[in-house]
């Protein structure tokens, strides 16, 4: 159930003509979620392969898509007043979930 309040954090970055970054923006935006640790056998795999894994999110793939900034992914997660960067975005069963894999910052 998504019933946990957390924040996209997308940063924008702006280039110029001749391709260099002028501005730089953060966006934030809120969506629910359902929060979850991530599970032994995950963490493990995680693990593995060099990668600290916190927490997953799991949100509506239909509302996430809509809180997308100019097609970009978010770059980190607020929740309770942790910062997580973005690890892998994935979705889940019939499309209906997109799971948002974190690892602290």
């Amino acid at each position: 159930m998504c019933n946990e309040l957390i924040t996209l954090v997308t940063t924008v970055r702006t280039r110029n003509d001749r391709g260099f970054e002028e501005t730089e923006r953060t966006v934030r935006q809120e969506i629910f979620a359902e929060v979850r640790s991530a599970g032994v056998i995950e963490k493990y795999e995680a693990q593995r392969a060099g990668v600290d894994i916190s927490a997953i999110f799991k949100v509506d793939t239909d509302s996430y898509r809509a809180k997308l900034v100019d097609g970009r992914r978010p770059d980190m997660i607020e929740h309770d007043g942790v910062t997580y960067r973005i690890h892998d975005v994935r979705r889940k069963g019939a499309y209906k979930k997109t799971e948002i894999v974190c690892k602290g910052v």
